[in-house]
């Protein structure tokens, strides 16, 4: 058989892994996601002054972990624990939104591209939340 024709045979161990660690990269990728609707770059927001924000991303990282590794919950939502390195790895794959989206307003700073990344004005994450 060619390649593309072999079929891999995933156990049910397996599988739930892999649907743990798509739900966390998931998860984790709309977490990083919420960063990208600031005008401004991460950088130069405070990221301290929205505290309904960081009530929010904290609850989302909380109840992600929590469906990782409380028992109970990983019965019911069919997850299992993922290793250190794996979240870790995760995470990096997850950012990557991230990192886009800051090399991309540091190029239209940097090249004028829009107006409103270059104006100095006092925005933060309160628009997120209404």
């Amino acid at each position: 058989k060619q390649w593309y024709q072999r079929r891999v045979a995933i156990t049910a161990g397996q599988f739930a892994a892999i649907r743990t660690a798509c739900y966390t990269r998931l998860t984790l990728f709309l977490i990083h996601k919420l960063f990208c609707f600031q005008t401004k770059s991460i950088l130069q927001i405070n990221l301290f002054g929205n505290t309904t924000f960081l009530f929010a991303i904290s609850a989302s990282i909380l109840s992600l972990f929590g469906l990782i590794y409380v028992p109970f919950l990983q019965t019911i939502f069919q997850t299992e624990a993922l290793a250190f390195d794996d979240i870790i790895m995760l995470v990096c794959l997850s950012s990557s939104v991230l990192i886009v989206d800051e090399v991309f307003k540091l190029l239209l700073r940097v090249f004028g591209g829009d107006k409103k990344l270059t104006a100095n004005t006092s925005e933060d994450t309160k628009h997120l939340i209404p």
